[in-house]
């Protein structure tokens, strides 16, 4: 029998001007742009009028300016207390290590990265880590949900959180795409994305 979860809410942050020019991040703070608030504001917005994200969920965001900037925006909609937010370093961000601030394309064209996505779960970045070790250090904090929670992580962290929740096989959480501006429902190992709603905040 398939355990029962309660729902988690997968938000990544907004774009940050190293999304915007496809250079890798991982650790490394860097702050939203201002595509990237509305697309927070975006997405609080839709909490609002989600009737089941309220102050009742619990509140967990990653310890990085870029995710802690989109939650305020959600924390604002909400009417939340700084208090009802857990900041959680387990849902950092994976570390990408020599490879943070260097372009994607370059990555990607080096011979030290996999072709294969099997072998891109296991690989790990000088200094950094693999989406193997990143699955591995959510498991035991995932099994401390025992209430519906809203999560704001990052692209890479929220793969391994998603793939963990539905079950996904290695390939097909590696080709999960990671949309911002959006929110993510992962309820009963299904997971849904949704888009934010328009109109000012």
């Amino acid at each position: 029998m398939s355990e029962i979860r309660p729902p988690v809410y997968f938000v990544r942050h907004g774009e940050t001007e190293w999304n915007r020019l496809g250079i890798i991040q991982g650790w490394t703070d860097i702050p939203l742009n201002d595509t990237g608030h509305e697309q927070a504001k975006s997405v609080a917005r839709a909490f609002v009028a989600h009737p089941e994200v309220s102050r009742d969920c619990r509140f967990a965001v990653s310890p990085l300016g870029r995710t802690r900037q989109t939650m305020a925006h959600i924390s604002e909609a909400l009417a939340l207390p700084e208090s009802h937010v857990s900041i959680a370093p387990t849902i950092k961000e994976l570390g990408f290590g020599v490879w943070e601030g260097k372009p994607f394309w370059e990555l990607k064209a080096s011979p030290v990265y996999p072709a294969d996505p099997e072998a891109r779960y296991t690989w790990r970045p000088e200094g950094g880590e693999s989406y193997s070790d990143g699955k591995a250090r959510l498991s035991d904090w995932l099994a401390t949900l025992t209430e519906p929670t809203v999560v704001v992580a990052h692209g890479a962290i929220g793969r391994c959180l998603i793939g963990h929740l539905t079950n996904l096989s290695v390939r097909d959480m590696m080709g999960v795409r990671m949309h911002q501006g959006q929110y993510c429902e992962i309820s009963n190992g299904v997971a849904t994305w949704f888009d934010g709603t328009p109109g000012p905040a």
